[in-house]
């Protein structure tokens, strides 16, 4: 069936009777209705939310979850499409979108806001029906350093930290090496590469904030011009050198440690799902603040 047969536009009054109907109509049709267990919210402007639609369609259809769209605009009525696991509201005025949330999430059960962008004040008023907010936004250095102040308000996370999990596993990883251990105070240098900065950034900050360093480590960010927002990462001092780089495949990274008195070792490990309905999938699945998101943002401030 097409998305056009799937799809109904009604009213904003309207969304519940809709999702009702279109769920009748998926529960006739494969036999199996599932229960709902969380809301996942998209928030932000049109071309960015545009990209947003089919991930939010395939979470919703493999998760369990209520997938909304909400893109705001200056629209003088609102009207939603409606399809049997996925509700796109367009043109809503910025004051309102709050009201929208309220009005369409399960309230019941946990809700997931992924912030796309928009004015500050509009994620301020959404953020008190969010029970964890994951930012996803291009150019975040802004945003970051207004949600430092709202940190109390709600649990926050961002889609390159989730891209990073990884990353700061095999990091940590080293540190089971008992000389490596031994030296978590005397390293000198960290180096990363990548085509997204701020990724490196919070990686930066993370493990700033893991090893308490001062200012006894130069950090060196470099652009790269292969398209992975993390390419390689380098920490050393002394004898001591830990690497982590994308491998060949683009879909594993390769784990270099040389350690004094070691034969040095090497290993390849997938990188995981790396969609935007898996990253969102991993999110959902966490309920607490992240402490360690919230010290990384702060300290990329100064990286």
């Amino acid at each position: 069936m097409s998305h056009a047969q799937q799809t109904a536009e009604v009213p904003f009054a309207d969304i519940e009777s809709a999702l009702a109907v279109r769920g009748d109509e998926r529960s006739g049709a494969d036999r199996s209705p599932r229960a709902l267990t969380a809301t996942v919210v998209a928030v932000g402007p049109g071309d960015r939310l545009e990209a947003a639609a089919d991930p939010l369609r395939r979470l919703a259809e493999s998760g369990g979850v209520r997938a909304i769209s909400i893109t705001h605009g200056s629209a003088a009525e609102t009207h939603a499409h409606v399809s049997p696991s996925f509700v796109a509201i367009e043109g809503v005025p910025p004051p309102f979108v709050d009201n929208a949330v309220a009005a369409i999430r399960l309230s019941s059960l946990p809700t997931l806001v992924w912030w796309r962008g928009g004015p500050v004040e509009v994620l301020d008023r959404v953020v008190a029906l969010a029970d964890r907010v994951v930012l996803d936004v291009d150019d975040p250095d802004d945003l970051w350093a207004h949600v430092v102040t709202i940190f109390d308000r709600t649990a926050f996370s961002d889609l390159r930290w989730t891209r990073l999990t990884r990353w700061r596993a095999l990091m940590a990883q080293f540190f089971d090496i008992p000389a490596v251990a031994a030296a978590a105070t005397a390293f000198t240098r960290l180096r990363i590469e990548g085509a997204d900065r701020p990724t490196a950034r919070l990686f930066a900050g993370w493990l700033r904030t893991a090893l308490a360093w001062q200012d006894s480590v130069t950090i060196d960010v470099a652009d790269s011009r292969r398209d992975a927002p993390m390419e390689s990462v380098t920490l050393s001092g002394g004898d001591i050198e830990l690497r982590l780089c994308v491998a060949g495949s683009r879909r594993c990274v390769e784990t270099t440690a040389t350690v004094p008195g070691q034969a040095a070792t090497s290993r390849v490990v997938s990188l995981g799902a790396q969609s935007l309905e898996s990253l969102l999938a991993a999110e959902l699945r966490i309920r607490s603040r992240d402490s360690a998101f919230e010290q990384a943002v702060r300290a990329s401030a100064n990286t």
